[in-house]
């Protein structure tokens, strides 16, 4: 599959990769967190009353988002299904290329996915979504500057107004409040301006 840094800006990186030695896929399916590392706003839809059991989606899949399992038939035991694990799937459409019985097909999401302005928004994103802001400042010596202190508040800045209370929760920083407070204040002064 073709796979891209997940930002909007300063892209980095566009590589074609395949799940046995891509280290985003590999780390993504052991965590199973794919949501900011590489995620579309579709996610592929099984139709069971379609489905021939055939696998071909399951081989393709780099995200292992389907499985194959029994179709509980008596009379036919050898007989296959597969089931679609919505958590793990990228989006990406690969098991949609490969079914020849057409059972996938890619749909928007029912939850718009925000992609991360430029790459440290996606990295102060992916610590507050797992709770680990504090380490990415406090553990890393080498982000012990002014210049990446500047880059993660201004990546907390661009959030949304929810993942900037959880930022703030992480940290507990009455500094981080305040600049948080101030930028909203100068926001709604800019709207009513005009």
């Amino acid at each position: 599959m073709q796979l891209g840094e997940n930002v909007q800006q300063g892209l980095t990186f566009i590589c074609n990769c395949c799940s046995c030695c891509c280290e985003a896929l590999l780390a993504a399916r052991r965590f199973c967190n794919l949501q900011p590392v590489s995620s579309t706003n579709f996610i592929a839809e099984l139709r069971q009353d379609r489905c021939s059991g055939c696998g071909r989606c399951v081989d393709a899949c780099p995200a292992e988002a389907v499985r194959l399992v029994s179709a509980n038939d008596s009379r036919h035991t050898w007989m296959r299904k597969c089931v679609q694990d919505s958590e793990r799937c990228l989006g990406c459409g690969v098991c949609v290329r490969v079914c020849k019985a057409a059972a996938l097909a890619l749909v928007p999401r029912a939850e718009r996915l925000i992609t991360p302005v430029d790459t440290a928004h996606r990295i102060v994103q992916m610590a507050i979504e797992h709770g680990k802001l504090q380490h990415l400042i406090w553990d890393n010596r080498a982000l012990f500057s002014h210049r990446a202190m500047a880059a993660i508040v201004g990546a907390i800045l661009r959030l949304q107004p929810v993942k900037q209370a959880l930022a703030q929760s992480q940290l507990g920083s009455h500094y981080l409040q305040a600049i948080v407070q101030r930028h909203a204040d100068r926001s709604s002064k800019t709207c009513y301006r005009y």
